[in-house]
């Protein structure tokens, strides 16, 4: 006998007086497909997709199975190959899926069988309702085939799918062999075979709901703990420590990498957090199960909670952190709320202060650590985009340096106030500013701008504008980079950064002398050297000369060609100012190593 000379009619007999179909003696029933989908819709509905597809598939392998065992006792088949290839015409004739073998390699150990599935009624069945699925899904087809080849050739067989339009694909491929011929993915399909009921699987989903049950109990009470460290106004170490235990993991809330609150189990792992939040270690997330949850409360963002172990999380432990993370965005949220309102405090009872100096400090001292009459310096830093300020003010709130300072935001600016050693180490405290902030943000820029040193109110009041007024000017003059610029760098010039508009500043000194900044530049000549000389020495002619090791004339001929760029009379009183004041800005913008904008 051959596979194709298989005929419906020759294997299928219906009894016209009873109904009754049978298939080699056993009785058969036709279904249509669409119960066969509201069978396979329930039983995905009701034990989940996983298990739904291990039952189809035993049913498949059942089906199969019977099918080869039947086919192979009612002919005498020519060869193996024959026996091999009657079940993809029977499950054809049987009208569940059109087969088209492709190979098919039989040795007396094993074998290679692979071809086509067109028309699977799973495919279509699961698109319709479940749309396409990350997975293979021609779960009765994959174990109708295993059963099959199984039975008929005498050692388990497994089926799988290659290609399935269920998933995506242009069509389903199918590929089987025996077991010891698989990859190792393909082995886990034993699984599926295991002899289960229905009953066992609704045992194992009730117990499974029965674990939840108790695990959302015993969630509950925990929660109901930590609503009590809230309403006892407990502070978030003590709460992050109670999660920690229940958890038996170590707890981390951080900011940036900066620790807010830790609970740590033991030293081993407060190590592995750091080499993996401050040393960038990441090999730590694979060697163990380190886990990340924003903390974020009316869109601000108020940190992160870090949860460390060595085992994988369990349901119950994802909701002990879930419950746990609400109560620290309300703790956290309040402290947020407290700290901001101190910065308004300290904004505005600094500006009380300064605008009013017979008000008092006494009355605000409580809220500064600085004494106004004690040597200060005010800095001031600007941030871009300007919705980065907050976060910025948290970051510094929290590090270990920076928030021992009095500092809060005013405006567009975020101010600092040093005192006593710190002013005398000013450049060094902005510069490791400067690059702590850039580390930690970047695509953030920041102008951070340094007033005078005062002793008194007056002159703490002129820090702050001289500070405010510089970072507007480097932020100005150099939009696309972070920059420091301190008041020695601009003192020549800081009356008119505070007293004019700086964009009109920057026009002047581009309408003075911009021309032979330009020339000079194009021309690699020194025209600028020579104004500046000729203006620091009074305007006389054989000093300048001397300086620049130029003979009169040579000097005559410069300043000819320096007037008629500049368009200024240098003989005039007007016209030196000019020139000098013109001079005094564009140095000022070259300290911070940028060309003058065009304006």
């Amino acid at each position: 006998m051959k596979a194709s000379q298989l005929l419906f009619d020759n294997l299928i007999e219906t009894d016209p007086r009873t109904g009754i179909i049978t298939f080699n003696q056993k009785r058969s029933v036709l279904v249509s497909v669409e119960a066969l989908g509201l069978l396979r819709r329930d039983l995905i509905n009701t034990l989940g997709m996983d298990r739904a597809k291990g039952f189809l598939m035993r049913y498949g392998w059942e089906w199969g199975k019977k099918d080869g065992e039947t086919v192979a006792s009612m002919y005498n088949w020519k060869n193996p190959k024959e026996l091999m290839l009657a079940g993809p015409v029977l499950h054809t004739l049987e009208g569940v899926v059109t087969v088209e073998p492709d190979t098919l390699e039989i040795t007396e150990s094993s074998i290679h069988f692979t071809g086509f599935w067109r028309n699977s009624f799973e495919a279509e069945e699961h698109i319709e309702y479940y749309g396409v699925n990350n997975d293979h899904i021609c779960w009765i087809l994959v174990g109708y085939a295993s059963g099959y080849l199984t039975s008929t050739f005498g050692k388990d067989v497994i089926a799988y799918e290659e290609c399935c339009v269920g998933k995506g694909d242009a069509h389903c491929r199918f590929a089987a062999k025996t077991v010891e011929q698989l990859e190792e993915k393909h082995k886990a399909y034993l699984n599926y075979y295991k002899a289960e009921s229905l009953v066992s699987e609704l045992d194992r989903a009730y117990q499974e709901l029965n674990n939840i049950n108790q695990t959302i109990i015993e969630s509950d009470k925990i929660h109901e703990e930590l609503t009590n460290y809230l309403l006892e106004d407990r502070g978030l170490a003590e709460t992050v420590q109670y999660v920690a235990q229940v958890l038996n993991r170590s707890l981390v809330i951080d900011y940036y990498n900066k620790k807010i609150e830790s609970a740590f189990l033991n030293e081993r792992d407060e190590a592995i957090y750091n080499n993996w939040a401050d040393r960038f270690i990441y090999t730590e997330e694979r060697h163990h199960d380190i886990a990340t949850f924003p903390v974020r409360a009316n869109n601000v963002n108020l940190g992160r909670l870090v949860v460390i172990g060595h085992e994988k999380m369990t349901q119950k432990d994802q909701l002990v952190i879930n419950r746990a993370r609400s109560i620290f965005t309300v703790q956290m949220y309040h402290d947020w709320k407290i700290t901001r309102s101190l910065w308004k405090k300290k904004e505005n009872f600094f500006e009380e202060i300064l605008h009013h100096s017979n008000a008092g400090y006494e009355k605000f001292s409580h809220l500064f650590h600085f004494l106004p009459n004690n040597p200060n310096r005010i800095i001031s830093i600007k941030v871009e985009p300007a919705e980065k300020r907050q976060d910025i003010m948290q970051f510094l709130k929290l590090h270990p340096v920076y928030s021992k300072n009095d500092f809060f935001s005013n405006d567009e600016f975020i101010i600092m106030i040093l005192t006593n050693e710190d002013i005398h180490k000013i450049l060094d405290i902005s510069s490791n500013l400067l690059g702590c902030l850039r580390s930690q943000f970047a695509n953030v820029r920041f102008y951070i701008g340094v007033g005078r040193e005062s002793k008194n109110l007056a002159s703490l009041r002129k820090s702050y504008e001289d500070a405010r007024s510089i970072s507007n000017f480097i932020h100005l003059t150099s939009p696309s980079d972070s920059l420091i610029s301190l008041y020695e760098d601009l003192e020549s010039i800081m009356m008119f950064l505070k007293g004019t508009n700086q964009i009109e500043l920057i026009e002047f000194y581009r309408k003075t002398i911009g021309e032979l900044v330009e020339y000079d530049k194009a021309n690699e000549s020194n025209f600028l050297i020579t104004l500046k000389t000729y203006l620091d020495h009074n305007g006389n002619l054989q000093q300048t000369a001397d300086k620049l090791h130029l003979s009169i004339a040579g000097l005559r001929y410069r300043l000819d060609r320096i007037t008629a760029l500049c368009d200024v009379d240098l003989k005039t009183g007007e016209g030196r100012f000019n020139c000098q004041l013109a001079l005094q800005i564009y140095y000022a913008m070259m300290i911070n190593g940028k060309k003058p904008p065009i304006i």
